[in-house]
């Protein structure tokens, strides 16, 4: 009697191993998918806290709100700032009509298709 694997046993082997293998492959086009989503959200952090530092580094009477599309190598992220007039009470007004000395500042930077977005906010007083 020989101790020899058969075509069955061998064509079985085969077949386990090509699935597992194409598991594993299926795997890397995902994670370079997570890791690429990944990059742009730290990116869209990282400008929305630059455009924060600017806007807390000018003065209050100076802050007022705009939407631009960023230059390259920042292309597909797009910004947009709203400043509104602040009420201790809860509420907000974009047209200020009482300056109660506190204006919230809410940036916003969107990029890819579908659209996908952070928002950073604050509050700022007059000092």
């Amino acid at each position: 009697m020989k101790n020899a694997f058969t075509l069955i046993e061998v064509i079985i082997a085969i077949f386990i191993l090509a699935v597992g293998i194409t598991a594993v492959l299926a795997m890397f086009p995902l994670g370079i998918q997570i890791v690429s989503s990944s990059k742009m959200a730290t990116t869209a952090v990282y400008l929305g806290e630059a455009k924060m530092e600017e806007i807390i580094s000018t003065s209050y009477e100076e802050i007022s709100g705009e939407q631009q599309t960023l230059n390259p190598p920042f292309s597909a992220y797009s910004r947009e700032t709203e400043v509104t007039c602040f009420d201790p009470n809860g509420s907000s007004s974009p047209n200020c009509p009482e300056d109660t000395g506190i204006k919230k500042i809410k940036v916003i930077v969107s990029w890819g298709v579908p659209a996908k977005k952070i928002e950073l906010v604050t509050l700022i007083t007059k000092r």
